[in-house]
């Protein structure tokens, strides 16, 4: 099974307008939505709120992604209300949203963007489940890839949404180590978005915090799951095996003593392991990417480790067997070491 794609496309110089555009096209056709709950434009701000009932019958069902587009880039946050008619969200700061500034891009800025350089929404969408979509923001030479739970996503039972509110983004983002350590290794960690004190998930951590950055930038680095590789390299213990180490390192520069929940998928290079003889790059495919859903990465969405090259694009076409398996990079990290090091990438199937 392969996924559908989609090109949306804001040609230099485009507008703010345009930008919420692609993002509005890319999301009906993921099925996300059939228009914005609301939209309206705040001095130079065009603010865009979608809307996802996760449980209708829930106090806290329904969770409300406001973004708000720029012509320097895409902010976003979230509400667990929304009044179309002050153009505000509802309920109490901190508990049910951050701010009601409107004409200002105060959420979490995923994405700094020029509208100097062409910008792309690239839409993937799942053959084998419909309802599980992925998207790729694309501006010059940056990107961010990321997805947003479905309606009819399936949740852990014990997610009380009379209790608190589902945020449902994740974003991929790839490392290779300590900037100090030249690691092997590589990782590619399933992130969640900024958060609120009604976050089910990470929402009492931020108790008695009145820092918005706390809420935004912070709660932003919060892994739901992340995958790495050792690298191809012989007695190379120290830069194998603290590739949790490495994680948070690289996002938070936390203590020594503190490890993310990395999980070591096989490398089947003789380097790492002498029963392999020959050398290969598994796609890992069906994998969970948050611990909040009961539903897995679909089939014909991978991740790989590649040994062979440092040299990597989003859609660059990873090749199993051509013309029966191939597959199309949506992320990546460029580990320094290409023949030693675990590169790791983020696939969708095209064939």
């Amino acid at each position: 099974m392969a996924v559908t794609k989609q090109t949306y496309t804001a040609t230099a110089t485009w507008t703010a307008s345009q930008l919420a555009g692609i993002f509005r096209s890319a999301f009906i056709d993921a099925g996300l939505m059939t228009e914005w709950h609301d939209s309206f434009l705040s001095g130079s701000v065009e603010n865009r709120v979608l809307r996802i009932i996760y449980d209708g019958t829930k106090t806290y069902g329904t969770t409300f992604y406001w973004f708000q587009f720029t012509t320097s880039g895409v902010s976003l946050q979230f509400a667990t209300g929304w009044n179309t008619t002050t153009k505000v969200p509802t309920g109490t700061q901190w508990l049910d949203y951050i701010t009601t500034t409107t004409n200002s891009a105060d959420g979490w800025r995923f994405f700094n963007s020029s509208s100097a350089s062409t910008a792309e929404v690239i839409r993937y969408t799942s053959g084998a489940d419909s309802q599980q979509s992925w998207f790729v923001f694309k501006n010059g030479s940056l990107r961010k890839t990321f997805t947003i739970h479905h309606a009819s996503s399936s949740l852990q039972s014990w997610l009380d949404l009379n209790k608190g509110i589902y945020l449902g983004f994740i974003h991929t983002d790839c490392t290779n180590g300590r900037v100090a350590i030249p690691g092997r290794y590589g990782v590619i960690g399933f992130l969640r978005g900024p958060s609120l004190r009604r976050d089910l998930i990470i929402g009492t951590g931020l108790r008695g915090s009145v820092d918005a950055t706390e809420y935004l930038s912070e709660s932003a680095k919060v892994g739901c799951l992340s995958y790495g590789a050792v690298g191809n390299q012989s007695n190379n213990f120290t830069y194998n095996v603290r590739v949790g180490f490495a994680w948070e390192d690289a996002f938070g520069a936390l203590a020594d003593d503190k490890f993310a929940s990395t999980i070591i998928l096989p490398c089947n290079f003789s380097g790492t392991n002498p029963a392999f003889t020959t050398n290969s790059n598994p796609v890992f495919h069906s994998m969970p990417t948050s611990a909040y859903t009961t539903s897995s990465l679909p089939s014909d969405f991978g991740l790989t480790f590649h040994y062979a090259t440092n040299s990597f694009s989003v859609g660059d076409t990873f090749v199993v067997n051509t013309g029966t398996e191939e597959w199309e990079v949506l992320d990546f990290s460029a580990n320094g070491s290409a023949l030693t090091g675990a590169s790791p990438l983020f696939l969708a199937r095209v064939i």
